[in-house]
């Protein structure tokens, strides 16, 4: 009886060094997956079967081994899973021949080795290697050459005054990739350069701007997404400034060569704001420290009820600032600090929870008629964007009317609202006006000092992302596409659609609390479309699936 071939589990890698194209219903990481499965097909006599699982990069380069599927198929080499890695190309799996190494590596740890459809390669004898080194070094080469190929051109394009893509700056609009102008935008910066000539900071100016609705530039995508269009922040503001583009140049690293667009700014004009950028850059400091402004000042007490007052320290030329208890004549007990950077994100985060939590404001208006409701519901609303956006200063107005006081012990702080005032409701009898929040604390002693440290908040996520309930939308319609099928039509169908309902199905099956916090923006900060879409393997058991995501199991 002939002895039963080893059975051998291929895996293929697919990569694309850019996002074009990727959207299309068969791309070329598809091209790529069929070759590479019809090649294993050819071998199924040699015990060769494929493996479910897809290692796709898609918008990777090849000259480095941060790759997400790449890293999860060496993963799954060292852990016994792969016998045979197949790519296209060889290119596809690296264009290093310092990184190839490295991979051979991983694959004679287990003996596993790997094969390129296209090229008659082996890993497995000492001739074969020798082969791929060549390959790879010429693949490196190669790649190499054209980077400084690519440098050298924008360079030389650079010296000749020719926009060599990127954001179009405001005031401009790119046409055959050349600058034109927009007047109405033309005037905006220029409005903006006179503005910083006659303000005092660019702090001020960036408040200034924001308050008679100044906004940055617009993008409209290739794929039809909208970017932009937000108020002017410091460092966009100081990137515009000093953009020679404006004055008819374009900058090349420390040089500046004259531009084949018009300008916007006159050269007199231009000089004078960099002289004044200048200016505060060198001599800013020399005036002694500006006093910060405190958020909380005047709202801020200990468990004793002595008030909490901005202080600050100064180590290796950075300057920390701290809210401390007022000792007075109590010098007993012990003073209390805080960071303020910290204390102070948190109350903002804590009001704006506060204030969007309908149950807080149900209380104020239980009595009211339903256009009374709505108006403070809206009105609540506002005021928890603008305490949490707003600069300290106008944030810390706004605090002072909803009453804001917050009171720190050594395992929490306590704070309270009473926000009738400034919703503009007059209270009666009836009404319950004030508002509770709570923020845990860390006790640490410095010495004979307490400080506290603020612990993560289980409610510190972010708001709900429109791509991740888009893709699971996508998923639950996959499923359903998929259940409706009978045989004829699966038959019919592309097996890379198949695949690609597959994988979108995969994810209709999360944990009901997964898609719950998805659907109601309380996902972790770093779970986004593109990671979840990403994800290799899928853990099947919810509890897998809550490590997996970054979900507290509770």
């Amino acid at each position: 009886m002939a002895k039963a071939e080893k059975k051998l589990r291929c895996a293929i890698y697919t990569r694309k060094s850019t996002d074009e194209g990727l959207d299309k219903d068969f791309n070329s990481l598809d091209a790529q997956r069929e070759a590479c499965a019809a090649y294993v097909l050819s071998q199924q006599h040699e015990g060769w079967a494929l493996l479910p699982e897809l290692y796709d990069d898609g918008g990777h380069s090849g000259g480095t081994l941060e790759r997400p599927a790449l890293q999860q198929l060496l993963a799954d080499v060292r852990a016994g899973k792969v016998d045979v890695v197949v790519v296209y190309k060889i290119d596809r799996l690296t264009r290093s021949l310092a990184d190839f190494a490295k991979i051979v590596d991983v694959l004679d740890e287990t003996e596993a080795s790997f094969v390129s459809v296209t090229q008659a390669f082996s890993t497995t004898s000492s001739m074969g290697r020798l082969t791929l080194n060549v390959l790879l070094s010429f693949a490196q080469f190669e790649r190499e050459v054209g980077a400084e190929r690519i440098r050298d051109k924008i360079a030389a394009s650079k010296a000749k005054g020719m926009w060599m893509g990127g954001s179009v700056p405001l005031g401009y609009k790119a046409v055959d990739r050349k600058l034109v102008v927009i007047p109405k935008e033309a005037e905006t910066v220029r409005e903006i350069m006179r503005r910083y000539l006659e303000a005092d900071t660019i702090k001020a100016l960036v408040e200034e701007l924001g308050r008679d609705g100044f906004v940055s530039k617009q993008h409209v995508s290739k794929r039809g997404r909208v970017s932009g269009g937000h108020p002017i922040k410091r460092g966009a503001l100081k990137h515009l400034l000093s953009n020679p583009l404006y004055v008819g140049e374009v900058r090349h690293k420390d040089k500046t060569y004259p531009g084949q667009h018009d300008a916007i700014v006159g050269r007199d004009t231009f000089e004078a704001v960099q002289e004044k950028l200048k200016d505060r850059t060198s001599h800013g400091s020399s005036a002694g420290p500006k006093r910060r402004l405190a958020l909380l000042a005047g709202m801020i007490f200990d468990d004793r009820s002595r008030p909490m007052s901005p202080t600050h320290t100064k180590r290796h030329g950075r300057r920390y600032t701290y809210y401390a208890s007022n000792m007075n004549d109590d010098y007993e007990a012990p003073a209390l600090r805080l960071p303020a950077s910290e204390i102070e994100q948190a109350v903002r985060r804590a009001v704006g929870r506060s204030l969007r939590t309908s149950g807080n404001i149900q209380r104020l208006v239980a009595s009211r008629s339903a256009d009374e409701k709505l108006r403070v519901f809206e009105k609540a609303q506002q005021l928890a964007t603008d305490v949490e956006q707003l600069s300290v200063s106008r944030a810390s107005e706004i605090l002072t009317k909803l009453g804001l006081r917050v009171a720190v012990s050594e395992n929490e702080i306590d704070g309270s609202l009473e926000p009738s005032a400034a919703l503009g409701i007059q209270p009666d009898d009836k009404d319950t006006t004030k508002s509770e929040f709570k923020i845990a604390l860390d006790r640490k002693n410095y010495g004979h000092e307490p400080r506290l440290r603020l612990q993560p908040s289980k409610q510190d996520l972010v708001a709900k992302d429109d791509k991740l309930v888009e893709l699971l939308g996508r998923a639950f319609a996959a499923r359903d596409q998929l259940l409706e099928m009978d045989e004829g039509a699966v038959q019919s169908t592309k097996t890379t659609k198949l695949r690609h309902l597959q994988r979108l199905a995969r994810l209709s099956y999360l944990d009901p609390t997964i898609i719950r916090s998805i659907l109601t923006g309380t996902q972790p900060k770093g779970l986004s479309a593109r990671s979840l879409w990403r994800m290799g393997n899928l853990p099947i058991r919810f509890v897998d699936q809550r490590e997996a995501l970054g979900f507290p199991n509770s």
